[in-house]
């Protein structure tokens, strides 16, 4: 049941989402990963970052930044005849479905059915699963494999479901390179089963073998192909006074510190940033349960009156331990509520066991269905209000810029670079090499080493530029001015605007 209204929400959310894909949403990039991969070409990117260019690099460009499964499953889908980006955002109204129905499960294994019903109504129309910001994600399904890893893992002691609980979680970690946070807690679960302290050793190692096993495969291809594992960057230098916004992906040729270096040497920083993001990890997490689920929650512990038993608490334990760690370690890395998600079911089921004692003295009554639904409405306007602020503050491109840069890209010559600060859209819809709209005071240095056909800004470019306090980039924009080597800009409909290369001129900036 719960399954089948879950995949019902889903597919009107994947309906309602189309439309409005943001022109940096990374729903782009999936999909123009999986055309390469369906036409042969691997797994490549025809955009790239300043920060990965090379003299070395052409398109297309090696994936530094992505895990391989999700664009795989894309390519997939391509071969069946299913258009992207729609197909990955109705995978997701599966997955969606099928998190639900896992959340249920694992709520009934570790305490009830009751409790398992609460969470999963309580996911059905969670804000952070169904998010018009980031819609269509490879988070879902992760979780998806994660769940079904913690469900084999706390029910049967045999070495079958360590094995099937591996496969799930390596398949995780081809999906979300995060997911290896969770690898250390479940070989602790698997160790704590049931049964003999060999036995249950035997199974933890069994669990860690063959996912290690799993796993090193595309460590070893990752090497061999470009001389590093897939994921790159510095994610934990967003939104610092060093490099704020995405500047550090923009910037070329410049030493960016490593984690040690930089928390080395910006130690206060540092601190105050991963205090804050710990605090907004939290609030974007109570805002994804909602006030009905932890009102229920609350009157749950109180009509209990005690603790849970020690046996209840020693079942909760990884499930807390997992949900700290993830929080912790994001928050030093990356803050993004979508980060919340591997770990959202597991809260859910909590706050359904702790709102198990108010549910069982509603149970022979219509209480209970009526206080199901009001948590599904509550959770569902929240969505709703989701999906309109979501259309305001990421504008789609509309279909009349999108003619107009088609149009124009027609006559564009090829074998050069299209500069934007949504080049996973021009990549997918153009099908031609783009690179990320590096700083205004590196145009000059990368224009004399690579040829620039053209220039777009989409129309939310001046917001990101103020994020990334280029100054620069934001004045050219406010005044309308060209750029030496270029024609225009040519302002299109919905506020874009691009610059193309005028012939014979290197498209330096002045």
């Amino acid at each position: 049941m719960w399954f089948l209204l879950a995949l019902a929400v889903g597919i009107l959310f994947a309906r309602a989402a189309l439309p409005g894909i943001a022109p940096a949403s990374d729903l782009w990039d999936y999909s123009q990963e999986a055309r390469q991969i369906a036409r042969g070409e691997g797994f490549t990117s025809l955009y790239t970052y300043p920060l990965f260019l090379d003299a070395s690099s052409n398109a297309p460009f090696p994936v530094l930044w992505r895990m391989p499964l999700y664009a795989m499953l894309g390519a997939f889908l391509l071969k069946l005849g299913i258009a992207l980006p729609a197909g990955f955002l109705y995978l997701g109204a599966f997955a969606h479905a099928l998190l639900v129905a896992l959340t249920y499960r694992l709520g009934a294994r570790i305490h009830s059915s009751r409790a398992g019903s609460w969470a999963a109504a309580c996911a059905l129309a969670c804000p952070l699963l169904l998010d018009f910001y980031n819609p269509g994600m490879s988070q879902a399904p992760a979780t998806v494999l994660a769940l079904l890893t913690w469900i084999l893992l706390l029910g049967s002691a045999g070495v079958l479901s360590a094995v099937l609980a591996a496969l799930a979680a390596a398949g995780a970690w081809y999906l979300r390179g995060e997911s290896l946070l969770m690898v250390p807690i479940w070989l602790w679960v698997a160790a704590r089963g049931s049964g003999g302290g060999v036995r249950r050793w035997g199974r933890a190692i069994g669990f860690g073998v063959l996912y290690v096993v799993l796993c090193i495969p595309w460590i070893i291809v990752s090497q061999r192909a470009h001389g590093g594992f897939s994921i790159q960057g510095n994610p934990m230098l967003l939104y610092t006074s060093q490099y704020p916004g995405y500047s550090s992906s923009r910037t070329l040729g410049a030493h960016l510190p490593g984690m040690l270096e930089y928390v080395s040497h910006s130690a206060g920083e540092f601190a105050i940033r991963y205090a804050k993001d710990i605090v907004g990890y939290v609030i974007d997490l109570l805002d994804g349960i909602g006030p009905v689920a932890l009102g229920a929650a609350f009157a749950g512990i109180a009509v209990r009156g005690s603790l849970p038993s020690s046996s209840r608490l020693r079942t909760y334990a990884p499930l807390l331990l997992a949900i700290a760690v993830q929080i912790l370690a994001m928050s030093a890395l990356e803050r993004g509520p979508r980060f919340l998600v591997p770990v959202l079911p597991l809260v859910l089921v909590l706050v359904g066991a702790a709102a198990a004692p108010v549910l069982d003295r509603l149970a022979k009554n219509r209480a209970m269905i009526a206080l199901l639904l009001v948590v599904i409405l509550e959770r569902g306007a929240r969505v709703l209000y989701q999906r309109t602020d979501a259309l305001r503050r990421f504008l789609p491109v509309s279909a009349r810029t999108a003619s107009s840069v088609f149009d124009r890209a027609r006559a564009w010559p090829r074998g050069g670079l299209v500069l934007s600060d949504a080049p996973d859209w021009i990549a997918w819809h153009l099908d031609r090499p783009a690179l990320f709209l590096p700083l205004m005071w590196q145009v000059d240095s990368l224009s004399s080493a690579r040829r620039i056909d053209a220039i777009w800004l989409s129309p939310v470019a001046r917001d990101r530029n103020v994020a990334d306090r280029d100054t620069a980039w934001v004045g050219r924009m406010d005044r309308n001015e060209s750029l030496r080597g270029y024609r225009g800009p040519d302002l299109l409909p919905g506020g874009s605007r691009i610059y193309i290369r005028e012939k014979g001129g290197q498209g330096t900036a002045p």
